[in-house]
C-alpha cells in the first residue's frame, strides 16, 4: 500500500521510518547490553561456585576437569587410579560438577565434614563465612599431608581479605596454563594441552622417585 495515498507527506513518512529505525537500534543495543551483563554475571557465579566450602578451588580438581571436558580417557584413568587398592570405584563415583554446583559430586566429597557443616549452618556457604573458622575440621584437613589440602587455611584467609569474587577469579587464572589457558589440575606436572611447564605460582610437586 502506498502511504502517500492516505495524505501522509514524504517528510512525515521519512521521519517516521527514521524514528522506527532508531528505536529498533536502541532496543537492539539495550538487549545486547543486558545480555552482556547477564553473561558476565553468569561467569562470575560460575567462578564462585568452584570455590568449595573448605577453600579448595574445584576448578583444579582432576575429577571436575575430566567430567566437564567429557574426557573418557581421563575418566577411565581416574577410575583405575583410585581403584588400585581396597577401594573400588565406578565411573559415576568420580563425575563431579563441583562441591556446591548443585549437580553431581564425586564420592570423595559427598560426605566431607566441612561441606556438611556449611550446609547445616545458616548464612554459611564456606568455612570463611563461619565465626568458628579455623576449627578442628579445617585444621586437620589442612595438615593431612596432601599438598593441595595444605593450602586451605591460607585460601580461607585470602578469601576473607579479597572477597569471594576476586579470589575466585585469581584462582581461575592461577590454575590456568599461562601459555594456552587450559585448566591445570592439582598434580599435573605440565599443561595437558600444550605441554607448557607447571606455573611457579602453584605448589611444588615432589620429584618422581628414581627407578632402580
Amino acid at each position: 500500500m502506498n502511504p502517500f495515498k492516505k495524505g501522509i507527506t514524504r517528510r512525515d513518512f521519512v521521519i517516521g521510518v527514521a524514528a522506527t529505525t532508531v528505536g529498533c537500534t536502541c532496543l537492539k543495543v539495550d538487549c545486547l547490553k543486558a545480555y552482556a551483563m547477564e553473561s558476565k554475571q553468569d561467569v562470575k557465579q560460575a567462578n564462585e561456585i568452584l570455590v568449595a566450602p573448605c577453600g579448595l578451588y574445584c576448578g583444579a580438581c582432576p575429577m571436575y576437569i575430566a567430567t566437564q571436558s567429557k574426557d573418557k580417557g581421563k575418566l577411565d584413568a581416574l577410575v583405575k587410579q583410585f581403584s588400585a587398592g581396597a577401594m573400588k570405584l565406578e565411573k559415576e563415583d568420580i563425575l563431579c560438577d563441583g562441591c556446591i554446583g548443585n549437580g553431581r559430586v564425586a564420592s570423595f566429597c559427598r560426605d566431607c565434614a566441612m561441606r556438611k557443616c556449611a550446609l547445616g549452618k545458616e548464612g554459611v556457604t564456606r568455612c570463611s563465612d563461619c565465626k568458628d573458622e579455623p576449627c578442628e575440621k579445617v585444621t586437620k584437613f589442612n595438615n593431612d599431608g596432601m599438598p593441595h589440602h595444605g593450602e586451605v587455611l591460607e585460601n580461607l584467609s585470602q578469601i576473607k581479605k579479597m572477597g569471594i569474587e576476586k579470589w575466585a577469579k585469581y584462582e581461575k587464572e592461577r590454575w590456568s596454563c599461562p601459555k594456552c589457558g587450559l585448566p591445570v589440575a592439582w598434580y599435573d606436572r605440565k599443561c595437558p594441552g600444550c605441554g607448557a611447564p607447571r606455573s611457579d605460582k602453584l605448589f611444588t610437586l615432589r620429584p618422581f622417585p628414581k627407578q632402580p
